[in-house]
């Protein structure tokens, strides 16, 4: 279950991030440990200014992981899953 996020982007040209804590009042339907549901319904639901969000770490409830997330082809996906990985082939 993830507890912690950081939410990176761009608005107006300028580099922004937003961090804040995951509790499932505020993720109300949401599976707090589904990243890619978690980030969008924070980028649809709380963090709603303009702007294009590209980037996302969530820390689990342990703080011993923090997976990192990219939107990739209008979808969010792991760092580590992404095509673009020379082990991948």
């Amino acid at each position: 279950m993830y507890i912690y996020y950081v939410l990176r982007g761009t608005q107006a040209d300028a580099v922004v991030e937003r961090e804040g804590d995951i509790e499932a009042e505020q993720f109300p339907g949401v599976d707090l440990g589904d990243g890619p549901a978690i980030i969008n319904y924070l980028t649809r639901n709380i963090h709603t200014e303009p702007g294009t969000w590209g980037e996302c770490d969530l820390t689990d409830d342990f703080f011993n992981r923090e997976d990192a997330y990219l939107l990739y082809n209008g979808r969010w996906m792991r760092r580590s899953d992404t095509p673009w990985r020379r082990d991948r082939g």
